[in-house]
């Protein structure tokens, strides 16, 4: 029985490897040749798509766009989720179940239902004295929220925050000061960590983005589906660059993950 459950493990971990890897290399090679409609291999190797894309206007406005509306709701996510965290597990720790309960309800509520309602409320209601940037960086923060909360509370645990602060207060540190001088540089890289990936997954927001924003500012996910109908090869060349910047970015968060547990260690 032990030695057919090892090859049934391969197999099984293989079939999952091939299926999570499958489209993202469809897209790649679709992006990176001239056509694919006459067999079912691509045909004509070429990244004429790729610097097409990559000098197109558009393409630059859209970038800029995503880029700065996505940090500055990973900004705000960072800060207010940083500010609730430490003040319900380290002054008040009965509302971090609270909290706990509130970092479920992005993950059950859909994106679509959100933009709706933003729709109606800030648009349909008080759209002529709202900024809809503003208003897109206001509700997509609070779906943020849940991986600065989950990632700060596994660092504080790691560090045993409470332990830290009764230490402190023992030897007659105020808690402004031990917040200030011990806790957050030791949470430096937790933060840097919870704010890049904050930010990759804001600049990957596409129903709230597609949905609320319309045409007024264009982001880079509703642009990919907008050239899907027009030009497939340049809308996969688009996602293939996208992907590079996530892959890049999550790299550095992998990174700081790993210094930041070794250091702690």
């Amino acid at each position: 029985m032990t030695v057919l459950r090892l090859p049934v493990a391969r197999l099984a971990l293989a079939a999952m490897l091939l299926l999570a890897l499958l489209p993202p290399l469809a897209v790649l090679l679709y992006g990176l040749t001239e056509r694919w409609d006459r067999s079912l291999l691509p045909e004509g190797a070429t990244l004429h798509w790729l610097i097409d894309v990559g000098r197109a206007a558009r393409t630059h406005a859209a970038v800029i766009n995503t880029l700065w509306l996505s940090l500055c709701s990973a900004v705000l996510a960072v800060v207010l989720g940083t500010a609730a965290s430490l003040a319900a597990r380290l002054a008040a720790p009965r509302l971090a179940e609270l909290l706990d309960a509130l970092a479920l309800l992005p993950y059950a509520i859909p994106p679509v239902v959100i933009a709706i309602g933003a729709l109606e409320l800030f648009v349909g209601r008080w759209g002529a004295y709202l900024d809809l940037r503003m208003v897109y960086v206001g509700v997509v923060t609070p779906l943020l929220f849940p991986l600065v909360h989950k990632s700060l509370g596994a660092a504080l645990k790691q560090l045993d925050a409470a332990q830290l602060l009764e230490a402190g207060r023992t030897l007659g540190a105020g808690d402004a000061y031990i917040l200030r001088r011990v806790l957050l540089p030791l949470l430096v890289p937790a933060l840097t960590a919870s704010l890049l990936l904050c930010w990759i997954t804001a600049a990957m927001e596409f129903a709230i983005a597609n949905l609320l924003l319309g045409g007024s500012v264009e982001l880079l996910q509703p642009m990919m589906n907008s050239m899907r109908g027009v030009n497939g090869h340049e809308s996969a060349a688009l996602i293939v660059l996208s992907f590079g910047v996530v892959a890049v970015l999550g790299t550095v968060v992998q990174a700081l993950i790993s210094w930041n547990t070794r250091k702690n260690s």
